[in-house]
């Protein structure tokens, strides 16, 4: 594999086999506006890692399909990566929209006659969390079950199939609500707000993220753009790695891009292919 620039951080993210379906693209246009660009950045990641952790749910249905059993190993790293990842991933995202992106679109808006956000777009975001509420609860019930061993095969399968179901449906409605974030917000923003203003907002909220989640976060969207971009020359990638202040460039380099290999992709890959994840393991 010949590992594109920007330090090389395609040969760190490279599949193990399982690659998320691509389904309907929503960001293979022409071109991606700097307006559907503020979306694409944190939408992209959640998009992909959303049919990530379905096929993770999937993976530990098959282990205990096929052996009535799935190693306790299994179901506590499933509940740790959720946890440190995608929970806290799409918590904080929807939390940043909530607080501070949608007041500040809603401000920009209204001081120029415009009107506001629609409401339904910014009181989805409660049924989304407390779904991710119950995956929590679900997954904490399949750690202790696994550790019934045989006694627990019949609870296991119960949970799982349940999670499955839940999952899916909770897929169904976050693409819808992304895809509707998407259509009737980023017209807003093309009318009240101007290129220079929502590039310095971005940079407001990837810095909010702290370092903790910076280095959750940021070889993250880089995959996930990567993705998405069906541009030859990966504008959107190069545009979003270009906009990182260096330091955070170098961590990336340093330690942040074979953390996010070993312990966010590298893991909920792993329990797609029904494998128990090693700790400390890379992809590739």
């Amino acid at each position: 594999q010949v590992c594109a620039p920007l330090l090389d951080f395609r040969c760190l993210f490279c599949s193990k086999g399982v690659m998320a379906a691509a389904g309907s693209n929503p960001y293979a246009k022409g071109e991606v506006d700097w307006a559907i660009y503020g979306f694409m950045v944190p939408h992209s990641a959640i998009r992909l890692y959303t049919e990530k952790l379905a096929a993770a749910v999937d993976g530990l249905s098959k282990m205990q399909e096929q052996g009535q059993a799935v190693p306790v190993a299994a179901s506590e790293a499933f509940l740790e990566w959720y946890v440190e990842y995608y929970y806290f991933f799409v918590h904080h995202h929807h939390g940043v929209e909530e607080n501070n992106f949608f007041p500040w679109i809603d401000a920009k808006l209204k001081e120029k006659g415009l009107g506001g956000i629609p409401v339904k777009v910014s009181t989805q975001h409660e049924g989304l969390m407390s779904a991710l509420d119950g995956f929590k609860d679900q997954l904490g019930q399949l750690v202790e079950a696994s550790k019934m061993g045989v006694a627990g095969s019949g609870k296991r399968s119960e949970i799982l199939v349940g999670l499955s179901r839940d999952v899916r449906k909770y897929a169904t409605n976050l693409y819808e609500h992304l895809d509707e974030e998407e259509v009737n917000v980023v017209p807003l923003i093309r009318q009240g707000i101007t290129e220079e203003e929502m590039a310095a907002k971005e940079q407001e909220i990837v810095q909010g993220l702290g370092l903790e989640g910076a280095k959750k976060g940021l070889p993250w969207i880089m995959e996930s753009l990567d993705f998405y971009d069906e541009t030859p020359a990966k504008v959107s990638v190069s545009k979003f790695y270009g906009n990182l202040p260096p330091p955070l460039r170098l961590f990336m380099w340093a330690s942040w891009n074979s953390a996010h290999a070993t312990q966010n992709k590298g893991v909920v890959e792993a329990l797609a292919l029904g494998e128990t994840p090693m700790k400390g393991a890379g992809c590739c």
